[in-house]
């Protein structure tokens, strides 16, 4: 008995420790030394090694790195429009733990302030400016602000978008459908012809990323919200040519229904067959990683990712005929 509980608490050690090979390993090692007609030991042993077997490995949530264990973005300074919350903060996140210095252009000062105290730990530079992206004087002066502090974009994410409270197919409401466009297309091109002017007078091999939505090709119901996504697809592939001639890569994500609770667990969704619920902000982070570091996507322009978990996908058919596990 006493082997035995040895035998167990050992094994919990090496299950939280070693990788699923390694505890294999010992197992048949150790099977093989005490190995008896009948053992009860042995029979325990047994058992573990079958149900370790057919257990998933955990996933990991580490943070990738260059193949010298360098942080992918170092000594890169990344732009994030809207980079308060949500997925503009998750992108944040993710580029600040690669060692990218961080500048945020956003409306609300409390969730700036939030930001900035996550970010503090990671050792990494933090600036955010409080304004609207279509305000172009204010725009201007943040980026004379950044010049003064010596302060080089190599990074764009073209983040921030607004989409109409209610659908309404009675009428064009041209004011709304005109805002729409406004902060969803005029602003970030012009945004993105600032700085990737600026990439070019500073021969800067930059990356400029649009976060864009499943619905620049899905119904969403909002027609200034899904046209105004499917400009930004088109721009993408457009200002991935007029730019590939300067070393300046242009991507986009196009992400499903990103959000999740407080405890940062994602929501029901049954209309989402993978998982069946929303994503976490952070795996669009992690792509943003992905298309803004050369060790990834130096080859990589004029792509829309999309992450989604297969809403797109989403039709009658599938609604009358929904996968289950076994069938």
């Amino acid at each position: 008995m006493v082997l035995l509980n040895y035998f167990s608490k050992t094994f919990k050690v090496l299950k939280s420790n070693t990788s699923k090979q390694y505890r294999h390993s010992f197992l048949r090692k150790f099977i093989s030394s005490i190995r008896k007609p009948n053992s009860e030991l042995a029979k325990q042993v047994d058992e573990t090694l079958a149900q370790d077997l057919i257990e998933p490995s955990p996933i990991q949530e580490g943070h990738p790195t260059t193949e010298q264990g360098q942080q992918l973005l170092l000594d890169k300074t990344a732009l994030i429009t809207g980079g308060g919350r949500n997925i503009g903060r998750a992108i944040a996140l993710e580029l600040a733990r690669q060692g990218a210095d961080i500048v945020i252009f956003d409306l609300d000062p409390e969730a700036c302030n939030r930001l900035r105290s996550e970010i503090q730990d990671l050792e990494v530079s933090y600036h955010d400016f409080i304004l609207d992206i279509t305000d172009i004087d204010a725009v201007d002066m943040a980026f004379k602000e950044l010049h003064e502090q010596g302060v080089n974009i190599d990074v764009l994410v073209n983040n921030i978008g607004i989409q109409p409270e209610n659908i309404n197919a009675k009428s064009l409401e041209e004011a709304k459908f005109r805002a729409v466009f406004e902060t969803n297309v005029m602003a970030p091109m012009g945004l993105t012809y600032l700085v990737a002017n600026k990439m070019i007078q500073d021969q800067i091999p930059g990356a400029i990323l649009f976060i864009t939505s499943i619905h620049q090709s899905t119904i969403s119901r909002w027609v200034s919200y899904s046209s105004s996504k499917a400009a930004l697809e088109m721009a993408i592939k457009e200002l991935a040519i007029d730019l590939a001639p300067y070393n300046i890569r242009v991507n986009g994500i196009a992400p499903g229904w990103v959000e999740e609770d407080y405890k940062n667990q994602p929501k029901p969704h049954p209309y989402t067959p993978l998982r069946q619920s929303s994503i976490n902000p952070r795996y669009i982070g992690r792509a943003a990683v992905y298309l803004a570091a050369d060790y990834f996507s130096r080859f990589t322009t004029g792509t829309v990712l999309t992450i989604d978990a297969g809403l797109s996908l989403y039709s009658y058919r599938v609604h009358q005929h929904f996968p289950k596990q076994g069938k």
